[in-house]
């Protein structure tokens, strides 16, 4: 995903893809099969990518200046970055406490972008001119942020310990009484008073963010 001196390029992009996400999950209803299985695979694992991604664009249109859908400048107040190579390098810098000096950057140097605590910071300390806009994005109780990656990481290995992590999940959420609640069965459940799956609930929220980073 890239970076955009105008965020309605970013939101429409972003948009277009969370559209695609939804719609192969929305109609998905215990019990699940196999073949729900794979859908919910793809778009867990597609959704936390698609997140982060779009985080790092957002942080970076920031560091070249952008303007958001309503025309509004953004631009960071306490530094400037002559590039985007600097803005990244600023980044990487706050997130590990300590300077980033290899010549060539690469993606596993990079903040963990999904990570509010790290991402807020980091943004609070660029001081964005619209970082009312991002602090009032982040505090509408969205749960995705919390979860998602704990359900993308059981996808993307399959392990013992990834599927014990994801059933912890289904316990916070009041989905299970104890550990050993299948994921996909999870994702695929309504929470109380909820129209639709849990999936769709967070690809909502997603969508939510985004209206509200980009507007």
């Amino acid at each position: 995903m890239n970076p955009s001196h105008h965020l309605g390029n970013l939101y429409r992009s972003t948009s277009k893809r969370l559209a695609k996400l939804r719609k192969t999950v929305s109609g998905l209803s215990l019990p699940v099969n196999p073949r729900d299985d794979l859908a919910v695979a793809w778009a867990v694992i597609e959704s936390a990518n698609l997140w982060a991604a779009f985080l790092r664009a957002y942080y970076i249109s920031g560091a070249i200046q952008t303007k958001t859908r309503s025309g509004a400048s953004v631009r960071f107040q306490a530094v400037s970055f002559p590039n985007v190579d600097a803005a990244i390098r600023f980044a990487i810098k706050q997130s590990k406490g300590k300077p980033f000096t290899k010549p060539t950057i690469t993606r596993r140097d990079e903040p963990i972008w999904h990570d509010l605590r790290i991402y807020l910071s980091l943004q609070k300390t660029v001081s964005p001119t619209n970082l009312t806009q991002l602090y009032t994005a982040f505090s509408t109780g969205m749960t995705f942020p919390k979860y998602l990656q704990t359900i993308r990481n059981f996808y993307a290995h399959r392990c013992d310990e990834t599927f014990r992590k994801a059933g912890v999940v289904a316990v916070k959420l009041g989905l299970a009484t104890k550990p050993g609640f299948r994921p996909t069965r999870l994702v695929c459940s309504r929470l109380p008073k909820r129209p639709q799956n849990l999936m769709t609930d967070w690809i909502d929220e997603m969508q939510n963010a985004v209206d509200l980073l980009c507007a």
